[in-house]
């Protein structure tokens, strides 16, 4: 056989498993073998259509559409002699919809052409085997078995088998943005045989053979062995360069083509995501067959009525002529009735055509990309501005799909947090490390009230650096050569240094190093060496070389890399077999998760049992931190062994063709054994910023959230308390196979069978408990579940599956831990075929399988690449902008689709059944009243400018009210705008408007009936000309009824829809007689003359609106829609002159911050200080405002009313304000209370976020300035709080406050001072929602505030020197639970009083005693 000829080329299907190529065959032997079987060239092409398959291809796609093959039909049967129009009329609508869709397509075609040409045409250097020397050819020439040289920052033409660069170790560095997203570069490394080879060399390269696995799309897997001098040497997928990638930091290199062109992987992987419809598209796809159903009614109940009057009635009716129709008039003869109704049913079928929407798609495709590329694409509160990153629409299909999102299903690490790594804790040899106080720590600290002291050490700072943040000083600098156990310690720094596959870049010192890293964990593990003095800085093809330094002294320590047994998603653990060259010793370093390094452990080894005791509760300390954990074991392997049974072993695996993924991890198996533990890592990853509020927002829009991650149970608790996505109101349950007796005695006995029917029974045995707990509890209760992977596993399965779900829907939040990426495409397929529309977001190519199976996929361009967010429908930078993409972008464009839709079907309808009416009087025999080129614009000119406006322009609320009132999120949940009662009522509206036209019209326009002075009476297509003006007039008159907002659009398209109609008729009119035909000098010469056609223009589309105007505003009065309530409170706003709350939803200030900031504010009027939930109109001070020690109480509501008289009319100029709207509730929930806020929102309330929003960030920031203000350790005085709410208290030093005074931080404006929620500030411009302002006041010194925890409903007293002031006390016991008189008498303020103080107590007392 010729060398070069592809051997072996076994086939199952059409797909190719093995391939044979012989690396530089010369050319004649390539050409005897390409004669027989050759492989694909390098030639790619990318385009959908070429010249000679544009026509019919794209005429396929347009087809796909069942509208356009309807429309097709009924211009091909307007060429037939039945048709009652002219062809013309109807072949252009058809021809304009069809081109301008062709034309798009043709155009992004053309786009891609050029590209590939531009590719195909790029040069690269290959070795012509017959002269020896390198030519130029261009990427479409080169073939499999080619050398190619490529240089530094080229891409790489095809899949390469890497051979040498000019290396000194044959080593490379290929950056994979294009194929993967990650920008981090990625190490590649020449066989050892070839790596020293230069480049002319290869010029007597001939009897080298590559035997491998055929063309697929794996980019990380490789199998295949280079056969070269009679050698079998192993192929790793570290030695493949693949197409798309570019060289980087590497002069040359020098690589075989294995795989070319469409058979490279990037193409192996180019295969279209899955085709996503949303689920409006299909209620239009089912509207459209309902409009199909009733075009056949109309048509059969025509031709029926029809054929029965020809033959019975015709006849006597002699004028006719029936009784003598022949050839071209036989469709009206009275003998063959047949004949006559099938001639009447084609007439119907072209004339009611109307009633489905032509330019329905072309406008929705319109609208959709205007909202992706003009809102979503552009909006500045989805810029990441840190990374430079908008928010990016990849498909405008989905758009209305964000509206109605029900579910959420997430990632964590990347997604919720920020998966920026930093070393943080540790615990070797059983002892833990590190004092810092996590995010984590923090967060759950305040939300059980608690204080903690995270100052930062002065030592700390100096060891501080990106991907280390840690400080103890038992193990900084020497410290740690004098610990307990300095051996263990040194094992533990050596094994962070050694085991990974971390590659140096730059200068090879401390400071200017970096570090190229596959995740930033590992990033983070080769810091933490480097700062504990072991400085990893060379790596080669087999060595590594770290600094060590060490109670022997600092000494570069070379390690020989023996083998790497890599990590992955089922062994969860990476390992490492080095050699020191000093002693020869052979080490493996083994890192990776608790559960599988602990069963490898050497149970002969005595420190091991005692060491896993204390490591496992530090890993669970760690663990309740929200820390990352890795466990780290080493061992001593066996040279003999090694040499003798292992390594041939390895190597058998390594080379095999078949199966080699698992053959190589069973041999892992036999050396990853009696380990001996040295402790573990714990690594932060921070949440990202604005997470628990966008999860409350999520919350309160009724939106389930399931988190899916990888970490353990403890970890991923503790992260959903700190972002709320878990709360102490919740009920929790945790379901796990893990600690139970019976299962872990089955598992130890080996007895796998048993175990499994254990756990199964265990996990359903736990669901049906749940379920019967969860029915046990009140209405209205909140449930959360947390479920383990293993657990999960059998939760998934065909009979579990469906208990799961039901428990699942039931809870507000369910966080399933330790999960697989294809668990996470199992729960995803599991809620989605439930029904619920699900939201799949995440970062990482792990998250790609449960982005594709949910209806919509977001993807998160993070640290871990962009595999997710090419697999995705939407891209966002940041997780928290999820609530702008939903609550704003979602919601407008559900309730703008939907409307648009409605009102094509509503007007078609009204339109095609006035057409059908007026032939009903014409006993169906096809007579139109209207003249069929106007009836042919209907869509396509006079509409259609109108329903485009209306799908980009409309809104009821402004963003930031949609922000502030997250519930209103529900009415596109429930699809309250495009259910079946929605759609109905328009229909009907539309049917109801056509009878009262036909009414009008026709009894106003009888044929006996004059117009003018002339005494000439109506004529037919005089009637048709009104009657087609009342059906414009009136379906642009239904849009001014239904619309919110007006905005310059819509009065254009309104208005000028209108005016076109007319100037058509004067410009058509003035044509010749053959073209115009019935409308020759008509609107001129009879139409607009008549007083008449005016007043019926104006008279009748107002009598259609009337019965739609009284309902709606009924409904408005009686039972009106949330967003109708929150448009109202807008608009009082706006009348009032208030602030609106802008594109962020940010509130505007009160009247108290006003008053006591010194801020301006539209009210002039004084309004004293207190405090709005005590039933007594009292002072609060300053002190106990900002301390947050004021009592809880029910809010009064003759003090509500008299807050809200001062803010609408502080003149008392004698406007009343109306009384509270229905469906508003503007009292303030507590922190935790997202889910009950979100529960009362779903019954049919709508609050403020303002009102739910938690006292996090504020509590946080006040905590910190007390802990910073306290010299000596915090006493925390718990302050009376609400049971929902957790109010941080004050923190207090023995002795009192230094200087008298407590700490004077408060939050910044816009945020509750500590320990008030949004209810503790009043209302201002006119908002029936309360706004959330802080009052900046200078604080009362702590002693004068020692709050009464016994103390209900009032306020506490103001004292000095521990007794309380008499002036206040009498105050207090003359009116208890009442508003003070005027004749009360004056309040003295305390000694300590402050002068503003001061102030406001003499301006109070004025006012009391006017």
């Amino acid at each position: 056989m010729p060398k070069g000829c592809p051997t072996f080329r076994k086939k199952k299907g059409n797909e190719e498993t093995k391939r044979t190529v012989h690396i530089n065959a010369s050319h004649h032997e390539h050409h005897l073998s390409l004669h027989h079987e050759h492989y694909k060239g390098n030639a790619t092409s990318t385009t959908k259509y070429n010249v000679w398959t544009f026509l019919p291809k794209a005429l396929f796609e347009q087809y796909r559409r069942v509208a356009n093959i309807y429309f097709t039909i009924v211009a091909a049967l307007s060429l037939t002699p039945f048709s009652p129009v002219r062809a013309w009329t109807t072949w252009t609508p058809l021809i304009i919809v069809l081109g301008v869709a062709m034309i798009k397509e043709a155009a992004e075609d053309y786009k891609r052409y050029k590209q590939d040409k531009e590719i195909n045409n790029r040069a690269v250097e290959v070795l012509d085997p017959d002269t020896g020397q390198y030519v130029t050819k261009t990427w479409k020439d080169v073939r499999v078995g080619d050398l190619v040289v490529v240089t530094k920052d080229q891409q790489f033409p095809a899949d390469l088998l890497f051979l040498t660069s000019e290396t000194e170790e044959g080593t490379c560095y290929i950056e994979t943005m294009n194929l993967d997203g990650e920008t981090n570069l990625k190490i590649k490394k020449a066989p050892d045989e070839t790596k020293d080879l230069n480049q002319m060399d290869f010029a007597s390269f001939k009897n080298a053979t590559i035997e491998c696995e055929g063309p697929n799309a794996r980019l990380y897997q490789f199998t295949g062995n280079l056969l070269l001098d009679g050698k079998t040497l192993p192929i790793s997928p570290a030695a493949i360069l693949l197409r798309g990638c570019n060289l980087r930091n590497t002069d040359k290199v020098v690589g075989a083509v294995i795989y070319a062109g469409h058979e490279t992987k990037i193409f192996k992987n180019a295969a279209p995501a899955p085709s996503k419809r949303s689920r409006v598209e299909r209620i239009v796809d089912k509207i459209i067959f309902f409009m199909f159903g009733l075009l056949f009614s109309f048509c059969i109940i025509g031709a029926v009525y029809f054929s029965v009057w020809t033959e019975k009635k015709s006849p006597k009716n002699w004028y006719v002529g029936s009784a003598n129709a022949t050839g071209q008039y036989a469709q009206y003869s009275p003998t063959n009735p047949a004949f006559v109704g099938f001639a009447s049913f084609i007439t119907s079928f072209i004339l009611y055509g109307y009633l489905i929407p032509i330019s329905l798609y072309v406008s929705m495709e319109l609208v959709k990309i205007a909202q992706s590329m003009g809102y979503i694409n552009l909006d500045r509160d989805m810029y990441h501005a840190e990374t430079d990153t908008p928010a990016l629409a990849r498909t405008s299909n989905l758009n209305e799909e964000l509206g109605m999102v029900n579910t959420i299903l997430s990632d964590k690490t990347g997604t919720l947090t920020r998966n920026v790594m930093e070393f943080f804790k540790c615990s070797i040899a059983g002892v833990p490390y590190g004092a810092g106080i996590t995010e984590i720590e923090k967060a759950n600290a305040l939300r059980k009230g608690q204080v903690l002291d995270d100052r930062e050490r002065p030592d700390a700072a100096k060891f501080r650096e990106r991907f280390f943040n840690f400080y103890d000083e038992r193990l900084m600098g020497d410290a740690w050569f004098t610990a307990k156990d300095p051996a263990t310690i040194e094992m533990f720094f050596r094994l962070l240094a050694v085991c990974h596959t971390v590659i140096p870049d730059g200068p090879t010192d401390v400071k200017s190093i970096k570090y190229e890293a596959e995740s930033p964990d590992e990033a983070a593990l080769v810091v933490a060496a480097k700062a504990f003095g072991f400085f990893f800085f060379k790596r080669t093809n087999t060595t590594i070389t770290v600094r060590e330094h060490t109670p022997r002294g600092t000494n570069d320590v070379e390690y020989e890399v023996l083998n790497i047994l890599e990590f992955n998603s089922t062994r969860k653990r990476m390992s490492v077999v080095v050699k020191e060259k000093a002693n020869d010793k052979l080490i493996i370093f083994c890192k990776g998760a608790d559960t599988v390094i602990y069963e490898r452990l050497d149970p002969n080894y005595a420190p091991n049992d005692e060491m896993k005791v204390t490591t496992s509760r530090d890993m669970e300390n760690f663990g309740a931190a929200g820390l990352r954990t890795l466990c780290l074991s080493y061992a001593e392997v066996d040279r003999d062994w090694y040499t003798n049974v292992w390594m041939p072993e390895w190597v058998n695996a390594k080379t095999s063709l078949e199966d080699r993924e698992n053959k190589v991890g069973e041999v892992s198996e036999k050396i990853e054994r009696n380990l001996r533990l040295l402790g573990c890592t714990a690594i932060e990853d921070k949440l990202q910023e604005g997470v628990p509020d966008c999860i409350r927002m999520l919350a309160l829009a009724g939106i389930r959230i399931w988190v899916l991650t990888g970490d353990k149970m403890e970890t991923a608790i503790n992260i959903g308390f700190a972002c709320s996505l878990l709360t102490e109101e919740m009920h929790q349950f945790t379901i796990s196979v893990y600690g139970v007796e019976e299962i872990e005695k089955a598992e130890k006995a080996g007895n796998k069978e048993l175990a499994e029917q254990l756990s199964h029974a265990a996990v359903a045995n736990s669901i049906k408990t749940i379920e019967e707990t969860m029915d046990s509890k009140r209405d209205g209760s909140r449930f959360a579940i947390i479920i383990d992977g293993k657990a999960l596993s059998y939760a998934l399965s065909k009979d579990l599956a469906p208990g799961f779900l039901k428990i699942g829907l039931r809870c507000k939040s369910v966080v399933c831990c330790r999960v697989s990426p294809l668990q996470k495409a199992q729960v995803t397929k599991l809620v989605r075929d439930h029904g619920d529309t699900t939201l799949a977001i995440g970062d990482g190519a792990n998250d790609v399988g449960m982005i594709q199976m949910a209806h919509i996929g977001v993807g998160i361009s993070g640290q871990e690449g962009m595999q997710a967010v090419m697999s995705s429908d939407f891209a966002i930078a940041q997780f928290r902008f999820l609530v702008p993409l939903l609550l704003v972008h979602g919601r407008y464009s559900y309730k703008r689709i939907t409307r648009m839709v409605l009102f094509f079907f509503y007007k078609n309808m009204l339109f095609g059944v006035t057409i059908f009416v007026f032939n009903a009087f014409n006993a169906f025999s096809g007579q139109f009243i209207y003249n069929d080129f106007y009836m042919t614009l209907f869509n396509v000119v006079f509409t259609a400018l109108t329903p485009v406006v209306i799908g980009i322009f409309d809104r009821d609320v402004d963003k930031g009210m949609a922000l502030k009132y997250p519930g209103l999120y529900m009415q596109g949940q429930r699809n309250e705008y495009f259910n079946f009662k929605a759609i109905a009522l328009w229909l009907l509206s539309s049917m109801y408007q056509c009878l009262i036209i036909m009414v009008f019209v026709l009894i106003g326009c009888n044929a006996t009936e004059v117009d003018r002075d002339g005494g000439n009476p109506y004529t037919m297509w005089q009637t048709g000309v009104l009657m087609y003006s009342c059906v414009v007039i009136t379906v642009h008159f239904q849009v001014v009824q239904v619309i919110e907002q007006w905005t310059w659009a819509h009065h254009v398209a309104i208005w000028l829809s209108q005016i076109v109609w007319w100037l058509y008729l004067l410009a058509y009119g003035a044509f010749p007689l053959y073209f115009s035909t019935d409308l020759y000098d008509l609107f001129i010469g009879i139409v607009a003359p008549s007083a008449q056609y005016w007043l019926y223009c104006l008279l009748i589309p107002c009598a259609c609106q009337l019965p739609d105007f009284f309902a709606r505003m009924v409904k408005k009065l009686v039972a009106p829609f949330d967003h109708t309530i929150v448009a109202e409170i807008q608009k009082k706003l706006q009348r009032a002159g208030g602030i609106l709350a802008d594109e962020k939803g940010q509130e505007p200030p009160s009247i108290l911050a006003a008053i006591f900031s010194g801020q301006a504010n539209k009210n002039r009027g004084f309004v004293p200080p207190y405090d709005p939930r005590s039933k007594f109109y009292g002072l609060v001070s300053s002190g106990a405002r900002s301390s947050g020690r004021i009592d809880t109480g029910v809010r009064n509501p003759v003090l509500q009313h008299l807050d809200q008289e001062l803010a609408d009319n502080p003149y008392r100029s004698g406007r009343k304000k109306s009384a509270g709207l229905p469906g508003i509730s503007p009292k303030g929930s507590s922190a935790g209370g997202a889910a009950a806020a979100a529960s009362a929102a779903s019954a049919g309330n709508v609050q403020p976020v303002a009102d739910t929003a938690a006292n996090g960030a504020a509590d946080a920031a006040a905590a910190t300035a007390a802990v910073a203000a306290a010299p000596a350790a915090a006493a925390a005085v718990p302050a009376p709080r609400s049971p929902a709410a957790r109010v941080l208290p004050p923190v207090i030093p023995p002795g009192g406050h230094p200087n008298g005074r407590a700490p004077g931080r408060l939050p910044p404006m816009g945020t509750p001072p500590v320990g008030l929620t949004g209810a503790d500030t009043m209302p201002s411009n006119n908002s029936d929602a309360p706004a959330a302002s802080s009052v900046p006041m200078p604080p009362l010194p702590a002693s004068g505030l020692a709050p009464n925890p016994r103390a209900k409903n009032k306020l506490p007293p103001l004292t000095h020197g521990g007794a309380s002031s008499p002036a206040l006390a009498a105050a207090a016991a003359a009116a208890p639970g009442a508003i003070a008189s005027p004749g009360a008498p004056a309040l003295a303020p305390p000694a300590t009083a402050n002068p503003q103080e001061r102030e406001i107590l003499a301006t109070y007392t004025d006012a009391l005693q006017r």
